[in-house]
């Protein structure tokens, strides 16, 4: 699952994995990915994305307002369930929100096709 581009074409906005190396413009966006490989008779052939979103501001003010009703839009609209809590992070003096999402299942089709040669 590439979540950088499923994430800007469902919101619009840009979205990096883990960090940035160096400062970012505020506004951004973060995820977390942890993956689970399961399958049946032998074969890894699902994934499972446990992903959690976090955007990272200065303020609530009201474009934030907007940013985080964007990403819910999104997520309500393509039938997400998921968590999500606004937080004062003390040590960044940033504004966390964070949306934590129930597994997104995917086959992983290579392992099938390659198995289904042999």
């Amino acid at each position: 699952m590439n979540i950088e581009k499923w994430f800007k074409e469902g919101t619009g906005f840009n979205i990096k994995k883990l960090r940035y190396l160096r400062p970012h413009e505020l506004p951004y966006f973060l995820y977390i990915n942890r993956k689970i490989y399961r399958g049946a008779d032998l074969i890894n052939n699902i994934v499972e994305n446990n992903i959690t979103i976090e955007r990272y501001s200065t303020t609530d003010d009201e474009k934030d307002l907007k940013d985080i009703e964007t990403i819910n839009k999104f997520l309500d609209k393509n039938n997400y369930t998921y968590e999500k809590q606004t937080e004062w992070l003390d040590t960044e003096s940033l504004y966390g929100t964070f949306w934590t999402l129930d597994p997104i299942i995917e086959k992983n089709r290579e392992e099938t096709k390659n198995n289904e040669k042999n």
